[in-house]
């Protein structure tokens, strides 16, 4: 989950920048970073859905499993339906959103059991790790760097400024975790 948050707080910022040190405007410039962007969050969904569903599999009895199963086929089958939908009007990125949605289903059904589970006695901001909100103002500071101060037009003068802020903001990040 840490890891995932890391990459939610600095991922989009940096996708860009990344694309365009390794591929030049090639990729950059195109589809490559909006789709890395949203890989970027689809991360976080992962990592929520995984913790989730151990959990629910670690502790469920038959009966609930077989629930769960049943559950995951209809999601699936929603899945499959949005895959075919999101990709023809969006292509990868609608990949990736059919993939996130499929995610979203899938932990909000292991978040009713959790807290059935627990009876209500269980929060999940719990979950998060120390440092998350350190993480989160991260994430929006280096969003607004990328948009404020990185010009594409002029990108070797204005990275040195927008890779600053993001060491600057890891840094302060790494030292709350």
């Amino acid at each position: 989950m840490l890891i995932g948050l890391v990459i939610i707080s600095f991922g989009p910022s940096y996708s860009y920048t990344l694309l365009n040190l390794l591929y030049g405007g090639r990729y950059s410039d195109g589809e490559a970073t909006a789709v890395l962007r949203y890989y970027c969050v689809y991360i976080i969904f992962l990592a929520m859905n995984g913790m989730s569903e151990a959990f629910l599999h670690s502790v469920a009895n038959e009966k609930q499993l077989k629930q769960s199963n049943d559950i995951l086929l209809l999601f699936s089958a929603i899945y499959i339906v949005l895959n075919v939908t999101f990709i023809k009007s969006a292509g990868a990125i609608g990949l990736i959103a059919a993939n996130s949605v499929n995610m979203l289903l899938r932990i909000s059904y292991s978040a009713i059991f959790i807290e059935e589970y627990f009876k209500g006695s269980f929060s999940f901001r719990h979950c998060l790790p120390a440092g998350w909100g350190v993480l989160l103002i991260s994430g929006a500071t280096t969003a607004f760097s990328e948009r404020v101060f990185l010009n594409r037009n002029r990108f070797k003068q204005t990275l040195p400024i927008h890779m600053a802020i993001g060491i600057m903001c890891l840094i302060f990040s790494l030292l709350e975790m």
